[in-house]
């Protein structure tokens, strides 16, 4: 295999080949190696490297390097447009037990039930086009009532709009409330407001 189809490769993953798109297509290492030491890739973590025409997605490079840790919490409701911070703060959620390193920059939420850790997990874009691992809309609005000490009062009332005002699926948010153990608090709050 030639460098020019190695990079064709990394473009057609928006400038990435990591460990699993190079054992796929059997590239081998020294071929690797050589576009590294030739300028061509850049080493972004071990078994990650990105083009020159890639631009470095953090959040993406953690989902290729973790593959258990779902996005949440203020990254999760920046990712879904629920936030109107330029810079959330990053977050992610694994399930207790799990043997993930402290990333950092990211704060590390545990879930000690499996079942709940994986409600709601989807694929969304990061800003850069990369798929990663996130909770959903629903899931996002019911964390606001499971810690709600962790929000901005602001934070959470913009959240709580931006649903209301483009994305209310009422079914679907009771239905994560009652197995998240917030249902009497989101019905609650959507009941006195009027929404429902």
């Amino acid at each position: 295999m030639n460098k020019d189809e190695v990079v064709l490769i990394a473009n057609k993953n928006n400038g990435y080949l990591f460990s699993k798109i190079i054992k796929e297509n059997n590239i081998p290492t020294a071929v690797i190696g050589r576009l590294v030491k030739d300028g061509v890739l850049t080493k972004v973590a071990r078994g990650i490297y990105i083009t020159n025409q890639g631009i470095e997605d953090q959040l993406y490079v953690a989902s290729i390097k973790y593959s258990r840790i779902i996005f949440s919490g203020d990254t999760a409701l920046f990712l879904n447009g629920l936030s109107n911070k330029q810079s959330p703060g990053l977050e992610y959620t694994v399930p207790f037990g799990t043997c993930v390193p402290k990333i950092e920059g990211f704060d590390i939420k545990y879930c000690r039930n499996e079942n709940k850790y994986a409600l709601g997990m989807i694929y969304i874009k990061t800003p850069f086009g990369n798929a990663v691992r996130c909770y959903d809309k629903e899931r996002c609005i019911c964390d606001l009532f499971i810690r709600p000490d962790y929000y901005d009062y602001e934070d959470r009332i913009f959240a709580i709009n931006e649903y209301k005002n483009r994305y209310l699926n009422f079914k679907k948010l009771y239905n994560y409330a009652e197995k998240l153990g917030v249902y009497e608090k989101v019905k609650n709050l959507f009941e006195v407001i009027g929404w429902n």
